[in-house]
This record gives C-alpha cells, structure tokens and sequence, in this order.
C-alpha cells in the first residue's frame, strides 16, 4: 500500500515538476512576445516621431523662408524709397542751380555759341526756333546769333530754358534745351551711379 502511495506520489511531483516547466516555458515565450512586440512599438513610436520631426523642421523652413523673403522685399523696398529720394534731391539741386545759370550773365553768351554751331543745318523758310516764355525777351539776340531771320516761339515743354530748333521740310531737329540735357544726365546717372537695388 506505501508502495502505491509512494508512486502516486512520485507522480504529483512529476506532474508538478511538467507543469512548472511547461508554465516557465509559456512564461518565458510570453516574454518573449512582449519584448518584441516592445521593440516593434517602439520603432513604430520613432519611425512617427521622426516624421512628425522632420514635417515640423520643413514647416520651420519654409516659413523661415517665407520670413525671410518677406523681410528682403520690405529692405529692398526702403532701400528703393531711400535712392529715389536721394536722387530726387540731387536733379532737385541741378534743375535749381540750372535755372540760376539761366538768370546769370553767362546765359545768352551760351545760347549764341550753341545757335551759332546748329544754324547753318536751318537756314531757310520752314525752320521755327522754340524757347521757353521767358526767352522770348532775348528773341532779338537769338535771330542774331541765328544769323538770318527765323521764327521764334514759346514752347510749354521748354521750363528751364534752352532751344530746340525744328525743320519742318526735312524733319530735322535738335534739341538744345537744359531740359532735355538735364533728363539725359539722369538717365545716365540711374545707369551709372551705382545705386541699382538688388
């Protein structure tokens, strides 16, 4: 009888023994599964979190760039508004200094000289000399230094002074006049000075 209740007891300690073994076994693989299944949400986590990085860093960029941009054309459009003005002042002083040489002296000396070197290309009945208003009380002077009889008229684009003299037969014209010249030397400037803005 001991011996029956020997074997029945070696046998609980077996199964015992197989069930804590199958249950470490389940256990471990269990482990096993979660640690994997760790690892596989964690690089699923860094994978997003990289994404959402690097969508966030782009968006940064962009209105960095943006910023930027903004920022540049703002600079360029002060920096226009600060050369317009400064040029401005510059023609401003010409075209005042321009119309001082016009009440001088020196004035009808330099009108002549310029008549005198044009007039031969005009000499006859369809040519007309056009002035500003005020030139029009030297009108005799300059018929002189034309030397023969021409038509001198009041032109409203003439404002500084200087003349332009027209031949209506040939379509000939030179323009003479400190208007004129004052215009091309701020064209020459604007391409020449330097202050073109990027």
């Amino acid at each position: 009888m001991q011996n029956i209740d020997q074997v029945f007891l070696y046998m609980k300690d077996e199964i015992e023994r197989q069930a804590k073994s199958e249950e470490q076994a389940i256990l471990n693989e269990v482990k096993a599964l979660e640690d994997e299944a760790y690892e596989s949400m964690k690089a699923e986590a860094k994978k997003d979190a990289d994404l959402k990085l690097k969508q966030e860093e782009e968006e940064m960029s962009s209105n960095a760039s943006a910023e930027i941009s903004e920022s540049h054309i703002e600079r360029t459009k002060k920096l226009i508004e600060k050369r317009d003005e400064y040029v401005k002042n510059i023609f401003d002083k010409a075209r005042e200094e321009l119309k001082a040489f016009v009440k001088s002296d020196d004035y009808l000396p330099f009108m002549e000289a310029k008549i005198k070197k044009v007039a031969d290309d005009f000499k006859d009945q369809q040519s007309t000399m056009y002035v500003s208003q005020d030139d029009l009380a030297i009108k005799a002077d300059l018929i002189k230094a034309f030397g023969s009889d021409i038509d001198v008229q009041a032109s409203d684009d003439i404002t500084i002074g200087g003349f332009i003299l027209e031949n209506k037969a040939s379509s000939l014209v030179v323009d003479e006049t400190l208007d004129f010249a004052l215009n091309n030397q701020k064209e020459w400037f604007n391409k020449n000075s330097g202050l073109i803005i990027r």
